[in-house]
């Protein structure tokens, strides 16, 4: 295997390279992901997390969140905890232009683990099972999960996520992303990449794919040689340096800070273009806070972001920091 270049499939899918930008609640939206596929390098994008009760019940949010086109290839997230509300999400996926539906099964939020999604399906096996089979059955598109190193510090000990990835290959699932904290964890210490390394060795035989502090393009080349995982998740890496997945395809990319100012009012005028300007300024404000770390004057930038109520005049403030840049 040559990383990153080669194509990989996840069943009959494929995907151009091993690059994947992770699911990123109110971040990897339709805007975004266009983004980042213009900025280049990524193979496959993931949409931000959608709650399976909410898009059965055809709440408008989150059916919006389904919006796509000419993506491929593009995998839906869903979160849930029933398996009937899973698997009709699934196929309302699907019909929206899914190429992989992908079953949340790591997100740590309390307001998520409470109905019993996210991470807290890592607590029961047999209902994760039903789940994911409910979800199999369903949908004629592949089925992946992506899923943490365990609840807690306990569970993680004791290697019960080698008992899921066993019982993912027997109910069908395609493809595997796996973030090496516990829920406990939250985002804290280390993302433990022992982890995927023992998920590999398991022998599945659907491609498991490696997530967690992959921070600059050399995190990733060294994320495959320790675990020998066929394919590198990217997720906060991305909010820092867009560019990081041009930069582990093209080592020589070099990016300067007239482009990263470039690329955030890029990103800007896609949420603009697609979005109501209310819920574009809402985007900008959470985006831009991450953008524009490290960019000279950010920081004068970043304190008037919060207060601003005008799409344009942070266009303007984001346009005025090149020539301070420059300067």
């Amino acid at each position: 295997m040559t990383f990153p270049h080669t194509p990989f499939t996840i069943r009959d899918v494929q995907v151009p390279n091993r690059l994947v930008m992770a699911p990123l609640h109110e971040i990897t939206d339709q805007p975004f992901r266009k983004f980042i596929r213009e900025i280049g390098g990524v193979g496959l994008v993931v949409s931000e997390m959608i709650s399976s009760e909410a898009l059965i019940r055809h709440a408008v949010k989150a059916e919006k969140m389904m919006a796509a086109t000419g993506e491929r290839p593009l995998s839906m997230q869903i979160s849930g905890g029933r398996p009937e509300a899973l698997a009709e999400g699934a196929q309302l996926c699907e019909a929206a232009g899914a190429d992989l539906v992908d079953l949340n099964m790591g997100c740590p939020a309390s307001n998520v683990t409470r109905g019993g999604a996210g991470s807290a399906l890592l607590k029961d096996i047999r209902l994760a099972e039903r789940c994911v089979t409910a979800m199999v059955k369903a949908v004629k598109v592949p089925v992946t999960v992506k899923m943490r190193a365990g609840w807690d510090a306990s569970q993680k000990e004791r290697g019960e996520f080698l008992d899921f990835l066993r019982m993912f290959e027997a109910a069908g699932v395609q493809a595997l992303a796996i973030h090496p904290r516990t829920r406990a964890q939250q985002y804290e210490g280390h993302a433990d990449w022992s982890i995927i390394a023992r998920a590999v060795e398991a022998g599945t035989s659907y491609p498991i794919i490696g997530n967690g502090d992959v921070n600059v393009a050399a995190d990733a080349f060294r994320m495959v040689e320790e675990t020998g995982c066929a394919a590198v998740m990217i997720g906060r890496g991305a909010l820092y340096n867009p560019f990081i997945f041009r930069q582990i395809l093209e080592p020589a990319f070099a990016v300067t800070t007239e482009m990263r100012i470039d690329a955030t009012l890029r990103l800007f005028q896609i949420l603009l273009d697609l979005l109501e300007p209310r819920e574009a300024l809402h985007k900008i404000k959470k985006i831009g806070a991450w953008f524009t770390k490290g960019v000279p004057g950010g920081h004068g930038f970043r304190q008037n972001l919060h207060a601003a109520s005008d799409p344009q005049a942070l266009m303007a403030a984001i346009d005025a920091l090149r020539h301070h840049s420059a300067a």
